[in-house]
């Protein structure tokens, strides 16, 4: 319940469909209200939330007891590029790194087991830990990207974590958040 939810949003993006309503200026919310469930997203009937739609979201003209299953590259686009989730995936890094253990390996299982409740196949864990060590060594190279993509969103990083690392932890995250098996229920 309560008020309605206002994550992040490209600007401008409700000017011509709101011209009247709430929505004109829209402004996104700031501290836990940015945070809330989806399911409180404020809602316009002409025009519902885009990364919503790009999920294929139902209408609400009528009920739906189930969704339709898809699959796009449009949702492959926003899950690895939209603000709120780059900011999931640094702050799921930030808990791999504290939680997962001392080793990238260590740290990889603690992840698969946190996403999708099974540990790596030893295939999986050697081509996760081969990326990852590939992100460590780009960004000891480009520390400046590193900085740039750990700053998305409004929460900070933890400042006792390395940006490096952390960065490429965050890469793998996305990686690991975009996998069809954690998005889709079988």
């Amino acid at each position: 319940g309560g008020k309605s939810a206002r994550p992040y949003q490209p600007n401008g993006i409700w000017n011509e469909t709101a011209a009247f309503g709430n929505l004109v200026n829209y402004q996104r919310d700031k501290g836990d209200g940015l945070y809330r469930r989806s399911l409180y997203t404020i809602w316009k009937r002409t025009a519902a939330p885009p990364e919503l739609t790009l999920f294929d979201v139902p209408s609400r003209e009528i009920c739906r007891v189930t969704r339709a299953r898809t699959n796009t590259p449009l949702q492959a686009l926003i899950l690895l590029n939209d603000v709120t989730f780059v900011e999931a995936a640094r702050v799921f890094a930030e808990r791999i790194i504290k939680q997962g253990g001392p080793t990238s390996k260590s740290r990889i299982d603690f992840a698969f087991q946190t996403l999708l409740s099974r540990h790596p196949t030893p295939r999986e864990l050697e081509i996760i830990d081969s990326g990852l060590n590939r992100r460590l060594a780009h960004y000891r190279t480009n520390p400046k990207a590193a900085a740039e993509l750990i700053k998305a969103g409004d929460s900070m990083p933890d400042p006792k974590i390395n940006k490096v690392e952390l960065a490429a932890y965050t890469v793998t995250a996305s990686s690991l958040l975009n996998l069809d098996e954690t998005l889709n229920k079988e």
